[in-house]
């Protein structure tokens, strides 16, 4: 079965419903629930997904929110091993580093993203909903 890592973005496009992008990232999402592909994500998407809809809505939809990621996804750690990786390593942006180091030491195929310009550096496939559905079906 596919592992793939599940970032911030993706996770807001389904909840938030924001067009165009949610439509991929349904059936992204839909795919895990069927469990027809592995999702991993972390503990900082956790953390990012609960306060930025914390900030647009409220505490209750961020807890219902972040209980549904953790029902389709196996959510994992975001150690001193992966901070100091992802401080080390020339990614642009410290968080995304992070993610990438998590999903390289757990083994996952790939990162599900819509930042992908991010991830120049990475030794693993960086792909769009769009990009990892497609793969599916050749």
């Amino acid at each position: 079965m596919k592992k793939i890592f599940i970032d911030t973005d993706v996770f807001l496009d389904t909840i938030l419903d924001r067009n165009p992008h949610n439509e991929f990232s349904n059936e992204l999402i839909n795919l895990c629930e069927k469990n027809e592909i592995a999702g991993y994500t972390s503990s900082l998407v956790i953390a990012n997904v609960y306060y930025i809809i914390k900030k647009i809505a409220n505490h209750q939809k961020a807890i219902f929110a972040i209980s549904k990621i953790r029902s389709l996804t196996t959510v994992l750690s975001f150690t001193d091993r992966e901070i100091g990786e992802s401080i080390t390593a020339e990614f642009r942006d410290f968080e995304d580093g992070g993610q990438y180091f998590i999903a390289v030491n757990s083994k996952i195929d790939c990162i599900v993203t819509r930042n992908t310009k991010d991830f120049k550096k990475a030794n693993i496939s960086i792909l769009t909903p769009r990009e990892f559905l497609q793969t599916l079906k050749i």
